[in-house]
């Protein structure tokens, strides 16, 4: 038809018809884009969730907790409902195949996904804890629920509803290291506070499984578990509740702990107790054969600690009155009880490769490292390196290990009593980051255990949240990236950038006291907090006795090779351009002093600008900065103190100068125990804030004319 037919023929038609044809277009074109927008699901308060009726009791106890995020959210709550919805928004949690969807099922150890199919919402997970993550995963992605929701006192924003895309998917394959555990240790301020409720005692396993961990570090037994009806001990069996698996701490033999030893002797064999020696091998192995036939009566998913060491962090040589006094014998002593644990084990289970680790800490790595101990050839034991102590870096005995394709795992403190951090965070994800790559590649790849000595944990929030990351996103994990991404995550995303930095800044404001000496390795030694606490206590106790040193800090008592502690400070003179201790203290504390005051200073501008997380910023960045500007302004007065001598007057002023900056650190922890944290810092039984202040306040008292 020519186009000049066409037009007369467009002329000829009624004006009706032609309105009627553009009506029908227009009508489509909405229909259209209504059906599009209806297959978005649209969740609001009061939505239903199945869980399919064989889901173990830890899923159900994550549901439980999804329920709290969504009633927090929607301000309405869901109820679990026993039958699946033919239509209508609904989520479904199911693992692996219980739920046949437009999803294939995920595949793998862990592995989870969320996906939207047909006006449902999917959390599907290819065990029973990928089925756990993909509900927290909901919680984050969807609701926005942030895994530190509980510690960063802020809950979650309202929302009327949310909407998910019709094609919304998020899949997580499996994790690079399979276990990832976390060990609470010296927990004066955490045990004290889980006691007052039991939402406080449910949070740190909360959180862990909201960051996607999997092992808790600890004992299997306490008290109550040598009387009727014999439960595993308590943090083992919330564990159990929750689907963490159990390990035991590195000094208690499949979860034992000997100070139940009367405990089991006089309540469960009905026997006087015997003596702990290492002669006595038929009642230490009664011992440890109750303990495993005590994690399996009552059904704990374990990786078997094997070893043997003392009554607490400390040798066995320090504990039984009868050990060795040579390497050779001692190594000889710990591989036969070593041997004993393993057949053992085999026996009880039924099992000729069962889950087992060796914690290398201490004496064993020293020992491993002078070649004393050979490592047992059991295919399915965990050889756990562990950092060095006091400086956490990947030790000599890692360093030097010939590895031949045998299961490696390390243990890293983010905490540490004595010297370490433990009222602020020091080490800081790149540290960690270099920890784990190096013992990673020494393996071979066969890194496939990870704990973090997670202290208080409170204090380590974020080195906590960095280690669960990177312990899933193995390959891909980048410091500064996690930091600008946590920081906008829970400060907003206009300042992810900016504190992000800040927080790298605030972890190299750290006096570096002694030059690394591993080619590479950043930050290796750091003057944490713990450190300004007995390098202070050093110098009070030569002050309180009248005695001088340009070297205080040597000869303390905790620096004892034979105990495997050794640089309890490690303060070089040379390495810091100075003649001796007291000069090195001066000028390490003037550096930090001039860092911490700019970083103080950028994060007052930007607490006075953040709407988003302002407590948490306080707590885990500016208040810790404020805190360690504080420690060192003390150290520095009290040095100075020390080296005046004879000069009273001005050594009184200076000591009350130190007293003022103790009161003012003093400050910046009570302004951190706000809402659920009152009172956080009232057990201080390891830092000792109180025990300096009382001192220094005697010496100044002593002082006056």
């Amino acid at each position: 038809m020519s186009t000049t037919k066409l037009n007369k023929l467009i002329k000829t038609l009624d004006t009706k018809q032609m309105r009627c044809w553009v009506s029908i277009l227009i009508l489509l074109l909405f229909f259209g884009t209504n059906v599009a927008t209806a297959q978005e699901i649209i969740l609001r308060g009061k939505v239903p969730v199945y869980i399919h009726p064989e889901e173990p009791a830890p899923v159900r106890k994550a549901v439980t907790d999804l329920l709290r995020d969504l009633n927090n959210v929607f301000g309405q709550p869901s109820q679990v409902v026993d039958k699946l919805p033919e239509s209508g928004p609904v989520i479904v949690v199911a693992t692996g195949t219980r739920y046949e969807g437009s999803q294939k099922p995920v595949s793998g150890w862990e592995a989870h996904q969320v996906y939207a199919d047909h006006g449902r919402v999917i959390l599907n997970g290819a065990d029973m804890r990928g089925t756990i993550y993909a509900v927290y995963s909901f919680s984050e992605l969807v609701l926005g629920v942030k895994p530190l929701w509980f510690w960063t006192s802020e809950k979650p924003a309202k929302k009327g509803k949310v909407l998910i895309a019709a094609d919304y998917l998020k899949a997580f394959s499996s994790p690079y290291v399979k276990y990832r555990a976390w060990l609470p240790n010296d927990t004066d301020f955490l045990t004290p506070w889980q006691k007052l409720s039991a939402e406080n005692y449910e949070a740190f396993y909360e959180t862990m499984l909201r960051l996607k961990l999997n092992t808790l570090e600890g004992s299997i037994a306490d008290k109550s578990s040598f009387t009727a009806p014999f439960p595993a001990g308590k943090d083992a069996t919330i564990g159990q509740r929750r689907g963490l698996i159990t390990t035991g701490h590195h000094m208690q033999i499949f979860g034992s702990n000997y100070s139940n030893w009367a405990d089991y002797w006089q309540k469960i064999r009905k026997l006087p107790v015997p003596e702990l020696k290492i002669a006595n091998r038929d009642a230490l192995k009664e011992w440890w054969a109750y303990h495993i036939d005590l994690a399996v009566k009552n059904k704990l998913d374990v990786i078997w600690l094997v070893g043997f060491r003392g009554n607490r962090d400390i040798p066995f040589w320090e504990f039984f009155p009868d050990a060795p006094t040579d390497p050779a014998s001692r190594a000889k002593v710990i591989d036969e009880m070593v041997h004993i644990q393993i057949d053992l084990l085999k026996e009880k289970i039924k099992d000729p490769h069962p889950p087992m680790r060796l914690t290398l800490y201490n004496e064993m790595s020293t020992l491993v490292a002078g070649g004393f101990f050979k490592l047992p050839d059991e295919p399915s034991l965990i050889r756990n390196f562990v950092a060095a102590r006091r400086d956490h870096f990947p030790a000599a005995d890692v360093r030097s290990h010939q590895f031949s394709g045998e299961p490696a795992g390390y243990y890293m403190n983010f905490q540490f009593t004595s010297t370490g951090s433990h009222l602020a965070q020091a080490e800081g994800p790149r540290k960690m980051q270099q920890n784990f790559r190096m013992v990673d590649s020494l393996s071979g790849n066969k890194l496939i255990f990870s704990v973090v000595n997670a202290g208080n944990m409170r204090e380590h929030l974020l080195e906590l949240s960095a280690n669960a990351e990177m312990m899933w996103n193995f390959k891909t994990f980048k410091p500064e990236e996690f930091l600008k991404s946590f920081s906008a995550n829970y400060f907003g995303d206009p300042f992810g950038a900016e504190i992000g930095t800040l927080y790298t800044d605030f972890f190299n404001s750290y006096w570096q006291q002694k030059k690394g000496d591993l080619p590479g390795f950043e930050r290796q030694y750091l003057f944490q907090d713990m450190r300004y606490a007995r390098a202070m206590e050093m110098l009070l106790n030569d002050l309180e006795k009248g005695k001088y040193s340009v070297n205080p800090l040597d000869n303390h008592p905790m620096d004892n090779p034979d105990k495997g502690s050794v640089g309890y400070f490690r303060v070089i003179p040379a390495d810091n351009a100075a003649t001796d201790q007291l000069d090195a203290l001066l000028k390490g504390t003037t550096s930090s002093i001039a860092k911490l005051e700019a970083v103080t200073a950028r994060a007052d501008g930007l607490y006075a600008k953040i709407k988003q997380g302002r407590h948490f910023f306080d707590d885990n960045l500016r208040g810790q900065a404020y805190l360690m500007l504080h420690l060192n302004r003390s150290l520095q007065l009290l040095t100075l103190a020390y080296q005046k001598r004879d000069d009273k007057p001005g050594k009184r002023q200076l000591i009350g100068q130190s007293l003022d900056e103790i009161h003012l650190a003093q400050q910046r922890l009570h302004q951190s125990e706000h809402d659920q944290f009152a009172g956080w810092y009232a057990n201080d039984t390891k830092f000792g804030m109180k025990n300096i202040e009382q001192r220094l306040t005697n010496l100044y008292k002593q002082l006056t004319p």
